[in-house]
């Protein structure tokens, strides 16, 4: 590992991380600001009262100290980027963008008719979908026909007006010889715009910026 001197005899660690681990396992980035940490206190726990460290140079080597701890952060978002596209379960995630997913996500409403899957709960003797704005707010409600899975929503409300374009949620309520027994999402095939990282988890962002968990996919065309 280089060291870099500073005027006062103090040295860091300069050397940048390279994906490999040391022989202790920990990563070189890591290792280096543990050790710059570790030096920097020293320096400061014995230095010459009588001859303080020049305040220029202190904040020169806070800046150091801030440089590579952003270096380890970044290292990290990187990590988690790669195991999300490049390896393990979520390997293929890349290659869903440009197509159809279908989930219980929130569907963007352009003025086109939205398919819902509205299928019941098992029992169910009849369902209503229930559909909410941006702001979880019912806007809409419709009966469900038990046999028949897939349901068009052409953007209208409870009184039969228009809404105005944007997200909208959609829920399916089952009920049993009139009597509510539980509820289920409906779901909708929407366009994968991009894959994101969000706490260390892939998540499909969708066209219109619904975003919905890569696990809570049902089906893919």
């Amino acid at each position: 590992m280089e060291i870099a001197p500073t005027s006062t005899g103090t040295t860091y660690a300069t050397t940048p991380r390279t994906g490999t681990q040391d022989a202790a396992g920990k990563e070189p980035a890591a290792t280096d600001f543990q050790t710059f940490l570790t030096l920097l206190t020293t320096q400061l726990r014995n230095q010459d009262p009588l001859k303080p460290t020049e305040s220029t140079e202190f904040v020169a080597q806070l800046a150091n100290f801030s440089a590579v701890e952003q270096q380890v952060r970044t290292n990290d978002r990187l990590d988690q980027i790669h195991a999300a596209l490049g390896g393990g379960a979520s390997a293929g995630l890349a290659a869903w963008i440009g197509r159809e997913v279908r989930a219980p996500a929130q569907a963007a409403f352009t003025g086109v008719p939205i398919a819902i899957e509205t299928t019941p709960l098992e029992g169910a003797d009849s369902a209503i979908l229930v559909v909410t704005n941006d702001f979880g707010e019912v806007v809409a409600r419709r009966s469900v026909d038990p046999t028949d899975p897939t349901l068009e929503w052409d953007g209208a409300d409870s009184l039969g007006a228009n809404l105005p374009h944007g997200l909208y949620s959609f829920t399916v309520e089952s009920l049993k010889d009139d009597e509510p027994i539980g509820t289920s999402k409906g779901e909708i095939f929407a366009t994968v715009g991009e894959v994101s990282i969000e706490d260390g988890e892939p998540v499909l962002v969708l066209a219109g910026g619904a975003k919905v968990s890569a696990d809570d996919v049902t089906a893919i065309r």
